[in-house]
């Protein structure tokens, strides 16, 4: 068996003098209990007595010696044989053979032998226990110890004796048995547990440092690909800008040469590489606009960013005459810039898809439930069921005209672009719209219980 530690040592040794005190206190009041009641004689009582208060007051060289010796378990062998010696003698002056339940006394220390050490203790502790008993009977019917009479009315014959003697030694034994065993198991159950959860725990730990592997992993393989998005996009670009100026500059000066089917072919080019140029320019802001990290998160006056997106759009307003209604606007904790984008976005849809007759927008928001939900809502010509979960996809745009029939600019890229953003910050967007009757987009961003204001 495995040596327990010191401190574990350390509390078996308090455990076993706590209990030597106390069931020394016990022997002693029931000694004083019998004496009270006449049972026991003064010449009987006193010796016990003498003999309890020696077992206790033998606790202090225990403990002292055992922490000098750093507590060591092998220890209490000598401690209990020591015990067996007091007991025994105790035995003798309450009536020796006479006196059969006092045998009661050694069950204590076989009890926490096998507890504390194991069965196989147990049994040899009570074997030396009942060895001790059986010399004391026979020194006493030998005459080598005179025999304390007069303490109990009767007097055991030898047959009787040696029946109470072999009744205490099987009960003693099946005790140090039933008790070591279960101590025994209880031990082996400890020790699996133990094993389990260290195992458990090494598992888990080897879990967590694949996972950080994994994720170092993945995170480096993300930026290799954002690293690659952004090169080859940033190179394609300078390509259809060159193209398109190429294109311009060969309009510009052989126009008049070329024949009107060339002329068409030219413009097709100009107009194909301006696209391109504004798809890889829209991809750009892609990856430049959806990674707010926890740099520059700060509190955001989303009022003000609605008024600085208001004044931006202040001539498409005025325009088509839109009513544009901005009410409460709550802060929140992100990047000032990717905020002004969400609003930008979904404002500028709003126009563009706004209503042919009384256009109105509403922009608004409150906190609720530890998070700020903000809306624009829009009475124009809406989306029908089957594109609204379409919408947030990349290079998607709704078919059809825009409003009013004119078809809006863009690439499909703003909504795109608008979700990832408040779903890397750990919110959600929602679109609530009908055909023909208008758009609520709401969206909803968390607010850090540690960063309120």
């Amino acid at each position: 068996m495995a040596t327990p530690p010191l401190e574990a040592r350390r509390q078996l040794f308090i455990e076993g003098l706590l209990v030597r005190a106390v069931l020394a206190g016990v022997f002693a009041l029931v000694a004083v209990g019998f004496r009270l009641g006449e049972s026991l004689p003064i010449s009987s009582t006193r010796p016990a007595l003498a003999i309890l208060a020696a077992l206790a007051s033998i606790n202090l060289p225990y403990w002292y010696l055992g922490r000098r010796r750093r507590f060591p378990l092998s220890d209490f062998s000598v401690h209990w044989i020591v015990d067996i010696v007091f007991l025994t003698a105790l035995i003798h002056y309450i009536g020796g053979a006479d006196a059969p339940y006092a045998t009661i006394m050694y069950y204590s220390l076989v009890l926490f032998a096998a507890v504390s050490e194991s069965r196989r203790v147990a049994i040899r502790l009570a074997l030396v226990s009942m060895f001790s008993f059986g010399l004391l009977v026979l020194l006493e019917n030998t005459g080598w110890i005179p025999p304390v009479v007069g303490v109990w009315e009767h007097h055991f014959s030898p047959a009787a004796q040696a029946l109470a003697f072999g009744l205490s030694m099987a009960f003693i034994l099946a005790l140090a048995f039933v008790g070591g065993t279960l101590a025994d198991q209880l031990k082996q159950s400890n020790a699996e547990l133990r094993a389990a959860s260290a195992a458990l725990e090494e598992h888990n730990r080897e879990l967590e440092r694949r996972v950080v592997e994994r994720t170092a992993e993945l995170a480096a393989a993300t930026q290799e690909i954002a690293d690659l998005v952004h090169i080859v996009s940033h190179d394609l670009k300078n390509v259809a800008v060159g193209t398109t100026e190429t294109a311009r500059q060969l309009v510009a000066r052989e126009e008049e040469r070329l024949s009107e089917q060339g002329r068409r072919y030219i413009r097709h080019i100009l107009e194909d590489s301006r696209a391109l140029s504004r798809m890889l320019e829209d991809l750009l802001r892609l990856f430049r606009a959806t990674d707010p990290g926890e740099v520059g998160r700060q509190w955001v006056d989303v009022e003000d960013v609605v008024r600085g997106v208001v004044r931006r759009l202040e001539h498409q307003v005025r325009r088509r005459n839109i009513e544009l209604v901005v009410g409460a606007l709550p802060p929140a904790f992100a990047d000032q810039g990717k905020i002004r984008h969400i609003f930008d976005n979904l404002i500028d849809n709003a126009c563009k898809y706004g209503g042919a007759e009384s256009p109105r927008i509403e922009v608004g928001g409150r906190v609720r439930d530890g998070e700020v939900e903000y809306f624009v809502r829009d009475n124009g010509i809406g989306i029908s069921e089957r594109q609204k979960e379409r919408v947030f996809q990349l290079y998607h745009r709704v078919p059809g005209d825009g409003a009013n029939g004119a078809a809006p600019d863009g690439h499909g890229v703003g909504l795109a672009i608008v979700k990832r953003i408040v779903e890397r910050y750990g919110g959600r967007i929602e679109l609530d719209s009908e055909l023909g009757r208008g758009s609520t987009f709401r969206v909803w961003l968390p607010v850090p219980e540690k960063s309120r204001p």
